[in-house]
Parts: C-alpha cells; sequence; structure tokens
C-alpha cells in the first residue's frame, strides 16, 4: 500500500508543480505589464519593475495556493485515469476510502506549505519588496515614506508616523495628547526620529507645543524621552498593509487596536482569512476527488482543467464578495472569512457521498 501512497502523491506533486509554473508565470506576466505605468519614476525602471514582481512571488504563490491545490490534484488523478491506473487500482481490491486516503496525505503537506507560506514568505517578501519600489521611486535608501503615514493611538495620545527608516525606527513623529475630561488638546510634539530604550523611546529635534487657558508655549528640545509609545513591532504593523502581516502580527495587532478602542474590522478580516486559509487548501484537495472518480476515463485533461478553473473563479468570486460585503455591512468577519470554505466543503461532502 505504501507504493499506492507514493505513486499517486508522485503524480499529484508533479502536476501540482507543472500547474504552479504555468498559473505563476501567466500572473508574474500580468503583474509586469501593470508595474510598467510606474517605470519611470525616480530610479524605478523596466528591470526594476521585473525584480518587484518576482519579490512578490510568495505572496502570489499564497493567494492562488486554493486554486493551486484543486488543480494539481485534479489533474495528478485525471491522469492516473486516463491511464487505467486508477482502475487497475479499484480491480486489485483498493477501496475508494483507501485511495481518498492517499490522496489525504498529499493535501496534507500541501496544507503545510501553504502556512508556511503565509505566516513566513509571503509577508517578509512582500514588505520587502514594497520598500525595494518605494526607495527607487523616492531616491532615500534610508527613510521610506508611508503613503498617507501611519496612525496611531495609546491612551490618550494620538501618534501620526510620517515614515519608517531602513532598520524600522519611526521619523517624522508627531504626536497630540487630548485631556481625557474637556477632549481638548494640551499638548503637540514634533520629532524628526525616535529611537527605541529600554523603556520607552527618545525623541530626537523636538518642537513641543503646550496648550493651557494662559495661551501656548513652544520649545525646542533637542533630546527627550517618552514613555507611553507603541512598540516598533506595533509601528512596523501599522505601516504594513493588513495582507502582508503574518498571524501572529496581526493577532497582536488586533488586540492593540481592541485595548484602544480603534475599529479592527479590516485586520480581524484579514486575520481570520489567513487562519482559515489551510483549511480551504484541504478542502479544494477533498472537492477534486468525487470529480475524477465520478467519470473515470471519460474525459480528457482539459475537462478537469476547465472544471477547476470555474471552481477556482467561483471560490474567489465568493470569497472577494463577502470580504467587501462584510466590510461595507459590517458583518462578523469569521463569518466572512468562513462562509466560503464552508459552502465548498459541504459541496464536497455530497459529491464524495454520490460516488461512495
Amino acid at each position: 500500500m505504501m507504493l499506492i501512497d507514493r505513486y499517486i502523491a508522485r503524480s499529484i506533486a508533479w502536476s501540482s508543480v507543472f500547474v504552479t509554473l504555468i498559473l505563476l508565470t501567466l500572473f508574474v506576466f500580468i503583474d509586469f505589464i501593470g508595474e510598467l505605468g510606474d517605470a519611470g519614476k525616480g530610479d524605478y525602471g523596466v528591470v526594476q519593475a521585473l525584480i518587484y514582481v518576482v519579490l512578490r512571488l510568495p505572496e502570489l504563490l499564497y493567494q492562488l495556493f486554493p486554486v493551486l491545490a484543486l488543480l494539481g490534484t485534479l489533474v495528478g488523478l485525471a491522469l492516473l485515469a486516463n491511464h487505467g491506473e486508477l482502475i487497475a487500482m479499484r480491480a486489485a481490491g483498493v477501496s475508494l476510502w483507501r485511495i481518498l486516503g492517499s490522496v489525504s496525505m498529499i493535501g496534507l503537506v500541501l496544507v503545510v506549505l501553504s502556512f508556511v507560506v503565509g505566516e513566513w514568505l509571503a509577508p517578509k517578501s512582500g514588505v520587502f519588496a514594497e520598500q525595494y519600489k518605494s526607495r527607487l521611486q523616492k531616491g532615500d535608501e534610508s527613510f521610506m515614506k508611508i503613503d498617507n503615514g501611519s496612525w496611531l493611538r495609546d491612551k490618550n495620545h494620538f501618534i501620526y508616523v510620517e515614515g519608517l527608516a531602513a532598520d524600522g525606527k519611526p521619523g517624522g513623529v508627531r504626536i497630540w495628547t487630548v485631556d481625557d475630561e474637556s477632549l481638548e488638546i494640551t499638548q503637540s510634539l514634533y520629532a524628526e526620529t525616535a529611537v527605541p530604550l529600554a523603556q520607552g523611546w527618545q525623541l530626537s529635534n523636538v518642537e513641543r507645543i503646550t496648550l493651557s487657558m494662559s495661551g501656548m508655549d513652544r520649545e525646542r528640545v533637542r533630546m527627550m524621552s517618552w514613555d507611553d509609545f507603541p512598540t516598533q513591532s506595533l509601528l512596523a504593523a501599522a505601516s504594513t498593509k493588513p495582507e502582508e502581516l503574518s498571524v501572529v502580527e496581526l493577532f497582536r495587532y488586533v488586540n492593540y487596536l481592541h485595548s484602544n478602542g480603534i475599529e479592527a474590522l479590516s485586520y480581524e478580516q484579514t486575520l481570520y482569512s489567513k487562519m482559515v486559509a489551510p483549511l480551504t487548501v484541504a478542502v479544494m484537495v477533498l472537492l477534486a476527488f468525487p470529480f475524477v472518480f465520478g467519470s473515470l476515463r471519460s474525459a480528457g485533461i482539459g475537462h478537469y482543467v476547465f472544471i477547476g478553473a470555474c471552481i477556482g473563479i467561483g471560490f474567489h468570486l465568493l470569497n472577494e464578495l463577502l470580504r467587501y460585503g462584510g466590510l461595507v455591512y459590517g458583518l462578523p468577519p469569521l463569518l466572512s472569512a468562513l462562509a466560503p470554505t464552508v459552502l465548498f466543503f459541504t459541496i464536497a461532502l455530497f459529491s464524495l457521498r454520490r460516488i461512495f
């Protein structure tokens, strides 16, 4: 039986690799054409645009993983069916449950791979790619401005960060302090840079404005410490797109937003989507099984590729509809993230009942 496991796993694995190479090549070309519109800004040229697209490959791979798992499993099983090998297995007394177990093993490998790519490779490569592009376009190797800046809140302090240095330290920091009772601004700070200390931060080249009933007091300070300031990891999370954060980073940032009374729906939705993603890969592998065994040797590879493409497009459209619809109508983020996977899992179960 171990021989059958390896044989089925090898067929699905090679088919998945083949499908992955084709789809990644197609999407890299599409993304590269889209990036050409930004070529010519600063030092960002055609070659740099291609490098940027390649740097984002892990992120693209993570987004396509459910479809790749579905198509890879469909094509791998279809090849075995067309060559009569699945029928030979059945004739030798191998049950459908046993074959499904073999498929599930390679499915588990794909689930683990999707988790590794989504938790480590995709977030790091996505952030690095954005930094690479921004520095080339804006011509500053040491400081990267953030589009529209980053806003944070810590207790009664509202913080705006203009950008981050290459080492992740914030620059162009503005801090407004609001009175708890009157809700009026009592102090405004501007610091060119902020450096983390053992406890708190050290602000450099600070302009401080203090507002009171008697008027406004302005002073300049070369150095000053500031305790009520978010950690460097929170600053990095606030300056990064939700899709480019890992599950751990998203979880910490969502907790931070909740503790400060800040709406976190978009981050929660991304968090739950990333948590559900490995389950989606498993469901897609399971869904491929009944389509092949429902019509052994009666259809070509193109038939299964067409089925897989339709299912993948349908899943993507439903996922995006619930994602943006959830943000607009305030649906529970867990429901928005989980509903497409549950629906396709239900379809897979009903399809499996048809052949068992």
